[in-house]
């Protein structure tokens, strides 16, 4: 890294460090310019780097991948956007047990990190992968930078920005920045990984997404207007899932099946890609002008930041969800997050003054009586009557016990 670059600490380093001494290969997985290959540099100098995005690395790896690794690669290395080489998993999940055999014999119970592979595709959706690499990989996912890594304060700059590093580290603009991100992942996510080859409808597909934020996903809308069918959006929706540009949210209930079976609210992990492929933002001002955008692009921030956070303390499951009733006599509880002894009931709004009656449909779902009851906005963190109020920068309060 020359003088000129600029590096932010990463929050999941930590947990990176309580992982790698325990597993021989380590994945990070995240969307495409988050910055993995410059964390996993960082964190590992020493190894070998390989970007099988290079035509002329491909080439040399994938002609012969299992000769190339024990030719070249026994003490360690990074194989960087290795779903271009997905037979790479067995090969070093061979390799790594064998090099775990002979740590045994010399009295380890344990082989620390000798390969890193990362991908901007989840690979735990290969079966094959993800049992090859059970056991034997500690799966980190990265996403674009969480609100204390931006150092941001102002919610409306932060919501048309973004995480994305480059946006901070390299001051690019981010019209610049997104123009072409969202041409760069049509281009070699869309059409090279998935095959998909009519780019302009998918980013149609995409733009109504970003529209739907913080809302159910309107099928019969979407398969109206681009001439698609029901099996191709879900393809669709799965292609944006997999490469962590969007997330669902299931609604509450004591039932996880009952949770799978009902309608998911969808958003996506960066906010600025949100605002950026709607046409109508131009500016954080646009944002903060228009009263519906502010209020589902925040909520949308919230919810992405919560699960960032969760991924920063090695959890995978689902963390939190939205309770609604529809109806003439229907209300709702923007997200519920279960503690370890009682839920906690959040209700997000774009505001910097508090209002006593953002409480009030809490009080409704007899599940959340006696829960532990917050509203996250724009203004000062305090206690209130009723519970506590959180600016959005002190969302770390949400995980204590």
């Amino acid at each position: 890294m020359t003088s000129k670059e600029v590096y932010i600490t990463r929050e999941i380093e930590e947990w990176i460090k309580v992982q790698t001494p325990h597993y021989p290969i380590l994945s990070v997985m995240g969307p495409r310019r988050c910055g993995k290959t410059k964390l996993i540099r960082r964190k590992f100098p020493e190894l070998p780097y390989f970007d099988l995005e290079k035509e002329a690395t491909f080439k040399m790896i994938s002609k012969n991948p299992d000769q190339f690794v024990r030719d070249h690669c026994m003490n360690g290395a990074v194989f960087d956007e290795f779903q271009y080489v997905p037979q790479l998993t067995e090969i070093l999940k061979t390799v790594s047990d064998e090099l775990l055999f002979e740590a045994e014999k010399e009295g380890a119970t344990a082989l620390s990190t000798r390969f890193v592979i990362t991908g901007s595709h989840n690979y735990l959706f290969n079966e094959k992968i993800r049992e090859t690499m059970t056991g034997r990989a500690a799966i980190i996912n990265l996403l674009p930078f969480t609100i204390q890594e931006t150092g941001a304060k102002d919610p409306f700059e932060l919501m048309y920005k973004g995480g994305y590093p480059a946006i901070y580290t390299d001051h690019q603009s981010p019209k610049s920045f997104f123009s072409s991100y969202i041409q760069n992942y049509l281009d070699r996510e869309v059409r090279n990984v998935h095959g998909i080859k009519d780019l302009l409808k998918f980013q149609e597909f995409m733009e109504i997404c970003a529209s739907l934020v913080g809302n159910f996903f309107d099928y019969e809308t979407a398969g109206s207007t681009l001439g698609v069918s029901r099996k191709t959006l879900d393809e669709w929706l799965m292609v944006l899932y997999a490469s962590f540009i969007i997330f669902f949210v299931r609604p509450y209930n004591k039932s996880i099946p009952k949770q799978m079976a009902k309608k998911h609210k969808i958003y996506f992990y960066d906010t600025g890609l949100a605002a950026a492929l709607n046409a109508r933002v131009k500016s954080p001002e646009h944002i903060k002008l228009n009263a519906d955008l502010k209020g589902r692009l925040f909520e949308n921030l919230i919810f992405s930041e919560i699960w960032k956070k969760n991924f920063i303390q090695g959890e995978y499951l689902p963390c939190a969800y939205f309770w609604n009733v529809t109806g003439e006599n229907g209300y709702e509880v923007d997200m519920i997050m279960e503690g370890i002894s009682q839920l906690k009931a959040i209700e997000i709004k774009s505001s910097d003054t508090f209002n006593p009656k953002w409480f009030d449909n809490m009080q409704k779902h007899p599940d959340l009586k006696t829960a532990d009851k917050f509203v996250v906005y724009t203004g000062p963190t305090m206690d209130v009557e009723g519970g506590r109020a959180l600016n959005f920068c002190d969302l770390d309060q949400l995980f204590l016990a």
